[in-house]
C-alpha cells in the first residue's frame, strides 16, 4: 500500500486544511485567498453532519477539495470528508499533536482520553464509530489540536482501514505510531509523579 503523499504533499494538504479550517474561524476579520468566501455558518453547518457522508454535502468542503485538485493533491474526497469532518471541531493549535495530547494528565492526574477509550478509538470496526469516536476525542482536548496535522493522519486512517497492506512496515502504520505518542505521554508523565 502506498501511503497517502509524499512528504511534501502531506505538508501542503496539512498547510491547506489549516488556512481552509481557519478560514471557517469566526474570529478571522480578514479572510483572503480560496476561502475567503467561508462563513460562520459553513462551519456551523460541518459541525452539525453526523457521518462523513453529510460532510460530502456541504459547500465548504468542496471548496477544499476544489483547492487541493488545484493544487494537484490527489485525496479521494471520501476519505477528506472523514477527516474534515472531524477538524471542523477543532480550534488549530500548531504543534499539539492528536496522540499524544490524548495521553497528556490534566491537573487531575488523568489522562485526557482514558486508555479504555484510546483502545477503543484505535480498534474502530467501521468508519462511522471510527467518525464519532474522533470527534469525540478532538472534544476532550477541548478542540485545541494541530488541525493539518491531524487531517493527513485521518487520511492516512482512512486508507489504512480500506486497504490493509500486511506488508506495511509496522512502523509506517497510523495505530502505531497513535500508540506510540499515546503511551509515551501518558507513561511520561506517570514517571514524573512523585512516590
Amino acid at each position: 500500500m502506498k501511503l497517502l503523499l509524499d512528504k511534501t504533499g502531506r505538508e501542503a494538504l496539512a498547510k491547506t486544511v489549516v488556512q481552509w479550517r481557519l478560514a471557517l474561524d469566526p474570529s478571522d476579520e480578514e479572510k483572503h485567498g480560496p476561502f475567503a468566501m467561508l462563513k460562520r455558518a459553513d462551519r456551523a453547518q460541518l459541525r452539525r453532519c453526523e457521518t462523513p457522508d453529510d460532510v460530502l454535502l456541504q459547500s465548504a468542503f468542496h471548496r477544499l477539495m476544489q483547492e487541493l485538485q488545484r493544487q494537484q493533491l490527489a485525496v479521494r474526497a471520501d476519505e477528506l470528508a472523514l477527516a474534515v469532518g472531524v477538524a471542523a471541531h477543532a480550534q488549530h493549535a500548531p504543534g499539539k499533536a492528536f496522540a499524544r495530547s490524548l495521553g497528556r494528565k490534566n491537573d487531575s492526574g488523568r489522562a485526557a482520553m482514558s486508555e479504555l477509550r484510546f483502545r477503543q478509538l484505535q480498534t474502530c470496526r467501521d468508519e462511522a464509530s471510527f467518525f464519532r469516536q474522533a470527534r469525540r476525542a478532538v472534544d476532550l482536548l477541548g478542540g485545541e489540536v494541530d488541525v493539518g496535522k491531524l487531517a493527513v493522519d485521518l487520511l492516512q486512517w482512512a486508507r489504512e482501514f480500506r486497504q490493509p497492506d500486511a506488508a506495511l512496515p509496522p512502523t509506517e502504520r497510523l495505530k502505531l505510531r497513535w500508540a506510540t505518542d499515546y503511551y509515551q505521554e501518558s507513561l511520561r508523565d506517570a514517571d514524573q509523579e512523585p512516590a
